[in-house]
């Protein structure tokens, strides 16, 4: 059961710091003063370390369960609506974090059975999407399931702080580069061709980019 909305807003704030450190390292201390407030503000909140990780854990499988809506509007095209589901991943890869992932495993086995389903059902929805836009001839004939796996593992891969200085570019810049190579390999040339020309949706998407990047910096 999540909390009521107020306490999303301290589990925003410790977000950043679950990307870079195991949470089986940190201290109460440390999650309080990530989130701005006091110890004893935290535990009018949280009862424990345990229940903290419980709602992070929740609110990234809400989110996993209500990022893909947008794949079953039929009133924006397949380009659009594959742009909304990039932008999708990138966020969901920032979210959960591989130290968080293998913590999550190690410390609470039943929790991450339950992000790890929520992730499984996120890919199959993909899945279909994809499957429906190659029958519509609106993607490219492809293993969708491999497409899938690339963006996850890219993505990552870009995340690792060596990438940026070893391969010297930024990470925005990483991002939005892969992003047109998938549309490359996805869009049908018809689509591909509409994607190309519509400056505003690319602008979006880069300005969207900044917007994720800059929330978990």
């Amino acid at each position: 059961m999540r909390k009521p909305v107020g306490i999303d807003v301290y589990l925003q704030k410790i977000k950043p710091l679950l990307r870079k450190t195991r949470f089986s390292q940190l201290k109460i201390d440390e999650i309080a003063k990530a989130m701005d407030i006091s110890k004893v503000t935290l535990y009018k909140h949280f009862s424990s370390k345990d229940e903290i990780i419980e709602q992070v854990t929740d609110y990234y499988i809400d989110y996993l369960q209500s990022s893909d809506t947008v794949v079953g509007d039929d009133s924006l095209s397949y380009a659009e609506r594959f742009r909304h589901t990039f932008a999708q991943s990138l966020i969901g890869v920032l979210y959960v974090s591989d130290l968080f992932l293998e913590d999550l495993k190690a410390y609470y086995p039943h929790h991450y059975e339950r992000l790890a389903a929520a992730q499984q059902s996120r890919s199959k929805n993909l899945q279909s999407f994809f499957e429906a836009g190659m029958e519509r001839q609106a993607f490219n004939p492809l293993n969708a399931q491999l497409f899938i796996v690339q963006d996850d593992a890219v993505l990552r891969r870009f995340l690792e702080p060596s990438f940026s200085i070893q391969y010297d570019v930024t990470l925005k810049q990483a991002i939005l580069d892969f992003y047109r190579m998938k549309q490359y390999q996805l869009l049908a040339p018809a689509y591909l061709h509409e994607a190309l020309e519509d400056p505003e949706g690319q602008s979006a998407l880069e300005s969207k980019i900044a917007q994720i990047l800059q929330n978990f910096s």
